[in-house]
């Protein structure tokens, strides 16, 4: 990462530009010149967005392989945190992170404890460098990282809350599905209720946007359907039905399973995307994370409330962004203007290039970096990356 500039005052354009060598930072300096994109630079109005940050964390569908390996000799933060959790997690962490071949290690068993184990490195790793999150938010899977960055959950208590509820999962998957289609939730509702066998209403993701779930051809031929009337559809990579009656039979046994899970109060707020009070009582029971598992999630509601505090930075930190366009699609719709929507990871990309990125879209609106990125020192230098051409 370049040399940082003498923090400039208020509402400055600011410039940032990543490269792991002078080459690529004349690349990238070349293509703002030129003003074409790139993701090797960003720039922005210093304007104090994002010194009120939320933190994001999304569900199953962020993995791909390779995520999560160059964390282990790069951030000494995050390899900690992985370490820990390679003791803690049934099949440990590293090496399968290390070996995973096409971004799927199994069932949820296997491949939800990955994306958690990125997703606490990763904010470990901001919390080392002094950055800290105005609130947390998850989507389902994504609720364990929340509560332990929230500070409800201890570093082990989140990792046997993700370890019992992506095995019950597992167990309850067979035959189950799930889509995003772009319909507001209401409309998805009447769909599934007219749609033969059983789909539901799985997520509330943004105002024209939800997840549906159920058995795999019900859900599939809901897909076909709505595809054929011009409706925006994605298959998601599980076979899996959480958030609806498939889930039903294991619930006792995870309310059993985590009784003795205890607690304690958020140190940094904590917005429910469970139930409708943003910051309601009982967070991270076992009761609560058997109606994490099973009812909708309210995601797009919980950006709302959000927005209506004044928080116009959303940080999704994960292996690779899921949650980014849903974001925005709220934001726009509760009329906010110009807010700061990125992510940790992005598919393919190495953790030291897409988190300098990241801390380079923070610079850019407001965000002055700790050390060790200013005092003119050089380091945390990502890996050479290629050459980006200019198509």
């Amino acid at each position: 990462m370049p040399e940082r500039p003498v923090p400039a005052g208020r509402d400055a354009e600011r410039l940032a530009v990543t490269a792991a060598d002078p080459e690529g930072l004349a690349e990238g300096l070349s293509f703002f010149a030129d003003g074409l994109p790139s993701p090797r630079w960003f720039s922005g109005r210093a304007d104090g967005a994002a010194t009120r940050t939320a933190w994001c964390f999304g569900g199953h569908g962020s993995q791909w392989p390779g995520m999560g390996r160059a964390l282990v000799d790069w951030a000494p933060a995050a390899a900690r945190v992985l370490r820990e959790l390679d003791a803690l997690l049934p099949g440990g962490v590293i090496e399968p992170l290390m070996t995973m071949a096409d971004g799927e290690a199994g069932g949820p068993e296997a491949t939800q404890p990955l994306i958690f184990a990125v997703q606490v490195a990763t904010a470990h790793w901001l919390w080392s460098l002094g950055l800290r999150p105005a609130a947390v938010v998850g989507h389902s899977l994504g609720e364990v990282a929340a509560a332990h960055v929230a500070g409800a959950l201890s570093l082990a208590e989140a990792a046997r809350v993700v370890a019992v509820r992506s095995g019950l999962l597992a167990r309850a998957a067979g035959g189950g599905a799930m889509a995003t289609v772009g319909l507001d939730r209401h409309t998805a509702e009447r769909r599934c209720a007219r749609t033969p066998g059983t789909v539901v209403v799985a997520a509330h993701t943004a105002p024209r946007e939800t997840v549906v779930t159920g058995e795999s051809e019900a859900t599939r031929a809901l897909v076909d359907t709505l595809e054929a009337e011009g409706v925006r559809c994605r298959m998601i990579r599980i076979n899996a039905a959480s958030h609806s009656p498939f889930v039903d039979g294991v619930l006792p046994e995870l309310r059993a399973a985590l009784a003795d899970v205890a607690p304690t109060a958020p140190h940094t707020p904590w917005i429910s995307t469970v139930d409708a009070e943003p910051e309601p009582g009982g967070l991270a029971t076992a009761d609560y994370w058997a109606r994490n598992l099973r009812q909708p999630v309210r995601f797009t509601q919980a950006v709302s409330a959000l927005a209506g505090r004044g928080v116009r930075a959303f940080v999704e930190i994960g292996p690779h962004p899921v949650l980014i366009r849903p974001i925005r699609d709220t934001l726009r719709a509760e009329g906010v203007g110009e807010p700061l929507v990125v992510a940790s990871g992005h598919r393919a990309t190495p953790e030291p290039v897409s988190l300098l990125r990241l801390l380079g879209a923070l610079y850019c609106r407001g965000l002055e970096l700790p050390e060790p990125f200013g005092g003119g020192r050089d380091v945390l230098r990502p890996a050479p990356e290629p050459t980006v051409g200019r198509g």
